[in-house]
């Protein structure tokens, strides 16, 4: 599952944008920086960032995959216009995919990324 290129932030500048100008969460096992864009034309951008002092190639990969698969499910969910910075804490190595998408979820909601949910039309 690959995040089109233009929705990736790729250059270091970025990266360092978001870090220096945008606001920053910490968890357990990621750390997640935002900052708004009103000039994005896709919904959102995000950068991940998988340290050497998490581990091995494999590991760090492993990571990288098991993040991409989370936004992939909840990235509807995630408010447009910002630019999103995930960098995973050296506890990511030892966390579930469940533990993660737990946290990531957790995190969205108390930056307020999350869209609020749509109320559906039940029975009455």
């Amino acid at each position: 599952m690959k995040i089109p290129r233009t929705r990736r932030i790729r250059s270091r500048s970025e990266f360092l944008c978001v870090r220096k100008e945008g606001e920053s969460i910490r968890g357990k096992f990621l750390v997640l920086g935002f900052l708004a864009d009103d000039s994005l034309d896709e919904p959102f951008k995000l950068g991940l960032i998988t340290t050497k002092k998490i581990g091995g190639a494999v590991v760090r990969n492993r990571i990288r995959r098991r993040i991409r698969g989370i936004v992939h499910r909840t990235g509807e969910r995630i408010r447009p216009g910002f630019r999103l910075v995930v960098i995973a804490r050296y506890r990511a190595a030892e966390a579930s995919s469940d533990q993660l998408e737990k946290e990531w979820k957790w995190m969205l909601h108390q930056s307020g990324l999350m869209k609020p949910r749509m109320a559906t039309d039940g029975p009455t």
